[in-house]
C-alpha cells in the first residue's frame, strides 16, 4: 500500500501542476480561436462590404442609364433608341396526326413520346396554325416589364393548359396549370372561369420558365395566352418583346459603358408616345463564383400624353361594300366549289394596282386593289374585278375546271352582258368599340355569331349577330339561305404611325387579305370556315418607328353557309392633344 503523495518543491503537488497545464492549454486555444474568429469575421466583413459595393454599383449603372434614356425620350429623340427590328420569340414542338380534343392526353404523350414531328417558332405566346388534329407545346422564358401581380388568360380551340415556374428553372414549374381551357373551346378571350389564373406576383426583368400545351381537333384552331399586369398593363396575346427561348438571353438593342460596367438596354414603344425602358447591368469578377455576380435589371415607363385626353369609345372606320348576286348565278359567289381550308397565293403578294376612285373617302390620294396571281390554281379567277366598279368588258370566264383558273376560256361578254354579274357599291363604316380587356387603346369590330357549347365556362358568348352588313339593302336583300344577303366584298383603307407593340387580329370567312406598306401580311384566301390570323407589327422588320404607312384590308363573303368577321387592333391610334406631359414610373424590381 502506498503512502500519501509527497508535495513537490515549492509546495505544489502533481495534481496542481496538471490543472495549471490544462488551464494554460485552454487559454491558448481560446486566444487562438478568438484570433482566428476575428480574422475570419474581418474577411467576411470585407466580403460583405465588397458584395454590397458591387450591388450598389450595378444598381447605379442601370438606374443612371434609365434616367438618361428617359430624358432623351422626353426631348423627342425616341427614333434614335427605339429599335423596331429586335423582337423576342419562343420555340415550340408539334405532334401531328392526333385524334381527339383532350389536352391531358396530349400532355401525357409528350412525356411518353418526347420526339415531336416538327419544331415551330412564334413571336407571341401561342399560335393559330390552320391545321387539324395536332398538339403543340410551347416553352421558354417570360420576362415581366413591371413588378406586381399578373393574371394569365388562355383562349383555345380546342383545349389548353398553361404552367408557370416560380423562377427561371424548369424544375420549379407549377405542378398543376395556373390557367386552362378544358373542356370545350372559345373564340374570344374568356372573362371568367378556369381560363383565368389567380394573381401571380412577378418581379420586373426576372425570367420565369413556362410551358403551354394546346390540343386542336378539327376546324377553327387557336391557342394563345394573354396577361394583365400592374398599372393597367395588358396584352392579348403576350407579345415577343417579353419572351425568350429557354436558356437563351432575350434580345437587347445595345450595350454601353456606364463607369466601368457594361449595361444592356432596350427601349420599346408600347403605344403612341408611350415607352418602356429596360436596362441590365452585370458585375462579375474574373474567376469569381456566381455568388459574387450581380445582375440588376430595371424598368422605366415613360408616357408623353396630351392633357385631358381619353380614347373615344367608338371609332367609325370608312368601308366600301361590293354586292354580288347571291342566287348562284355568279360563277364565283355562292358557287358549288367550296373548300374547307385556306387557299393561299390567290392574289399577288405586293400591291401594284392603284386608283384614285373613292380614295378621298378613306382620306388617301390613292387606294390599291388586289391583283390575281395568274399562275396559281384557285377558285377566284375574277378577283381583279371584285373590288372595282362594274364596267362593260369584252370577256367572260367559262370554267372547264373551277379549281384551276388556267383551265378557263374567254367567251361572250360576262361583265358587260347585262346586269347578271354586276356588283353594286355601298359606302358605310365599321364600328370599332374600345375594349381595354384586349389591351390599352385596343378596338374591336366583331360580328361572329354566338356559338354556345352548353358549358358556361367555355361557351363563347360573343355578339348575337353575324356579318351580314347588306341585309335589307343591296341588289338582293333577301338571300337564298337563312334570309340573309350573301355574296359581297368589303374593303377598308387607312394610314397609321408605326409604334412598337401594335397588333392586328382577324377571325372570319371567306377570302381575307391584309397589306401593310403594300406588302401582304395576312393571306386567308378561298372559301372556308372562320379562320384566325394574328399579326404583331414588330415582326415586320421593314417598318421603322415613327414612320407613316398604308394599311389595306380586303374581305369577301362567297359562300352561304355562314358569314363572320372579327377584328382586334390598336393600329388606328388617336394623336395626343394639348401640351405633352411626361409621366415617370420607376420600377426598382428586386434588390436582393
Amino acid at each position: 500500500m502506498n503512502g500519501p503523495e509527497r508535495a513537490a518543491p515549492g509546495g505544489e503537488s502533481k495534481g496542481d501542476r496538471g490543472f495549471v497545464l490544462a488551464l494554460t492549454i485552454l487559454l491558448v486555444l481560446g486566444v487562438t480561436a478568438i484570433s482566428v474568429g476575428i480574422i475570419f469575421n474581418g474577411r467576411m466583413g470585407r466580403m460583405s462590404s465588397l458584395n454590397y459595393k458591387k450591388k450598389i454599383e450595378t444598381f447605379m449603372a442601370s438606374d443612371g442609364l434609365v434616367t438618361l434614356l428617359a430624358q432623351e425620350l422626353i426631348n423627342g429623340n425616341g427614333k434614335k433608341y427605339v429599335d423596331s427590328s429586335r423582337v423576342g420569340k419562343i420555340n415550340g414542338e408539334l405532334w401531328a396526326g392526333l385524334n381527339g380534343d383532350g389536352v391531358a392526353e396530349f400532355e401525357d404523350l409528350t412525356r411518353s413520346d418526347p420526339v415531336p414531328d416538327e419544331t415551330l417558332t412564334s413571336y407571341y405566346l401561342g399560335s393559330s396554325l390552320d391545321r387539324d388534329f395536332y398538339g403543340v407545346k410551347w416553352k421558354g422564358w417570360i420576362i415581366p416589364p413591371l413588378s406586381g401581380a399578373y393574371t394569365f388568360i388562355t383562349r383555345s380551340d380546342n383545349e389548353s393548359r398553361f404552367y408557370l415556374s416560380t423562377d427561371e428553372e424548369e424544375s420549379n414549374l407549377s405542378s398543376s396549370p395556373i390557367c386552362k381551357q378544358e373542356p370545350g373551346y372559345v373564340y374570344s378571350w374568356p372573362k371568367t372561369g378556369d381560363a383565368i389564373s389567380d394573381p401571380v406576383p412577378l418581379v420586373a426583368g426576372k425570367r420565369y420558365y413556362f410551358e403551354y400545351y394546346h390540343k386542336e381537333g378539327w376546324g377553327f384552331d387557336v391557342g394563345q395566352v394573354g396577361w394583365n399586369g400592374p398599372e393597367f398593363f395588358s396584352e392579348r396575346p403576350i407579345t415577343g418583346k417579353y419572351l425568350s427561348p429557354y436558356k437563351t438571353d432575350p434580345a437587347w438593342a445595345g450595350v454601353t459603358k456606364v463607369g466601368n460596367l457594361n449595361v444592356r438596354y432596350q427601349v420599346a414603344a408600347t403605344g403612341l408616345d408611350a415607352f418602356r425602358i429596360f436596362t441590365e447591368a452585370i458585375n462579375m469578377r474574373a474567376g469569381a463564383s456566381k455568388d459574387t455576380a450581380y445582375r440588376t435589371p430595371l424598368t422605366q415607363a415613360v408616357s408623353l400624353k396630351g392633357q385631358a385626353v381619353t380614347p373615344p369609345l367608338h371609332l367609325f372606320m370608312p368601308a366600301i361594300y361590293h354586292d354580288f348576286p347571291s342566287d348562284h348565278s355568279h360563277p364565283e359567289f355562292n358557287m358549288c366549289c367550296y373548300v374547307d381550308g385556306v387557299t393561299h397565293n390567290m392574289v399577288k403578294e405586293h400591291l401594284t394596282d392603284f386608283t384614285n376612285t373613292d380614295a378621298s373617302y378613306f382620306g388617301r390620294t390613292s387606294i390599291p386593289k388586289p391583283t390575281h396571281d395568274q399562275d396559281t390554281p384557285n377558285f377566284g379567277c375574277g378577283v381583279n374585278k371584285w373590288f372595282k366598279d362594274w364596267v362593260k368588258d369584252d370577256y367572260d370566264y367559262e370554267y372547264s375546271d373551277a379549281s384551276d383558273c388556267r383551265k378557263t376560256k374567254h367567251v361572250g361578254t360576262w361583265w358587260g352582258g347585262g346586269d347578271t354579274y354586276k356588283n353594286y357599291k355601298w359606302k358605310d363604316s365599321l364600328d370599332f368599340v374600345l375594349d381595354v380587356n384586349e389591351g390599352p387603346s385596343t378596338y374591336v369590330f366583331s360580328q361572329m355569331g354566338n356559338y354556345d357549347t352548353g358549358d358556361p365556362q367555355t361557351s363563347w358568348r360573343g355578339d348575337a349577330t353575324m356579318f351580314f352588313p347588306l341585309d335589307w339593302r343591296g341588289q338582293d336583300p333577301v338571300g337564298s339561305w337563312g334570309g340573309h344577303n350573301f355574296g359581297f366584298c368589303m374593303e377598308m383603307h387607312t394610314t397609321f404611325i408605326y409604334q412598337s407593340g401594335m397588333k392586328f387580329e382577324f377571325t372570319g370567312d371567306d377570302d381575307t387579305w391584309v397589306f401593310i406598306n403594300d406588302d401582304m401580311v395576312i393571306d386567308l384566301g378561298g372559301m372556308h370556315p372562320a379562320r384566325n390570323a394574328i399579326l404583331n407589327l414588330d415582326n415586320l422588320t421593314s417598318l421603322k418607328f415613327g414612320n407613316i404607312y398604308n394599311f389595306d384590308f380586303f374581305q369577301c363573303e362567297r359562300h352561304e353557309w355562314a358569314s363572320s368577321s372579327r377584328i382586334v387592333t390598336n393600329i388606328k391610334m388617336i394623336p395626343p392633344q394639348g401640351n405633352p406631359v411626361a409621366n415617370w414610373r420607376r420600377d426598382y424590381g428586386s434588390m436582393d
